[in-house]
């Protein structure tokens, strides 16, 4: 169950650092309205999350850090993106 966490976790997380280095969605990129920067700010928050959960998986529970850092962070960056 641990390792079956882990492995989504750290999945999801290479898709968001894809995403942080090309700038663009890769799920439902043509319904995507959000600029190149606003897609690398808010991927880069949720691949710390990803990064905490992938810990958390692999039963290092101080990814609990990592996870409430990175939700924050996807928080503020959501709050400071211009309504479409």
């Amino acid at each position: 169950m641990w390792t079956a966490i882990a492995a989504v976790a750290g999945l999801l997380g290479s898709i968001n650092l894809v995403q942080v280095f090309t700038g663009r969605q890769l799920v439902r990129p043509s319904a995507s309205r959000r600029s190149a920067l606003e897609i690398r700010r808010q991927s880069a928050a949720a691949a710390v999350m990803m990064l905490g959960a992938f810990l958390v998986g692999l039963r290092m529970f101080w990814g609990l850090l990592f996870m409430v850092i990175g939700y924050v962070a996807l928080q503020l960056v959501r709050k400071r993106a211009p309504k479409h």
